[in-house]
């Protein structure tokens, strides 16, 4: 015999469990692809066939595609229309608002010239006052508290 008798069954050393060991988990589910390109191209991957014959035998083609077509067509340009009525109705709004900013600033130069006009006349009447009584007492050389 080679090596030491064995008289006891054999036990490997086990270490304590680790407490940064992580438990294993399920595998995660497959996740579908989402880049811009495959969002993009998803409403036109599955398209529908159109519906099969009603079942005639003298009409076997396909008459519902044209409605279906012409339906589309219809909400396509309802969806276009849409879209430029809101551009016209925002750019009329935008228009409004200068329209009205212009107006506003228009009466309130309005209304500054009147204030200016009337300032200007009370400085008129003034500097001619003021010019009779300088008048008075340098050439007539009378005291100006006759003409108070």
């Amino acid at each position: 015999m080679y090596g030491a008798p064995v008289t006891a069954p054999m036990e490997i050393p086990q270490s304590p469990p680790s407490y940064f060991s992580q438990v294993e988990m399920k595998e995660m589910p497959e996740i579908k692809d989402a880049t811009s390109g495959t969002i993009k191209l998803e409403g036109t991957l599955a398209k529908r066939m159109p519906n099969m014959p009603s079942g005639d035998l003298n009409d076997l083609s396909f008459t519902n595609s044209k409605q279906l077509e012409a339906m589309q067509y219809m909400n396509e340009m309802r969806i276009s229309y849409g879209e430029s009525r809101q551009y016209a109705n925002r750019s009329k709004a935008i228009a409004k608002a200068k329209g009205r900013q212009a107006q506003r600033q228009a009466d309130r130069a309005d209304s500054n010239a009147a204030n200016n006009l009337s300032k200007g006349q009370g400085r008129s009447i003034r500097s001619k006052k003021s010019t009779i009584l300088r008048n008075a007492r340098d050439v007539l050389g009378m005291g100006t508290d006759l003409y108070k």
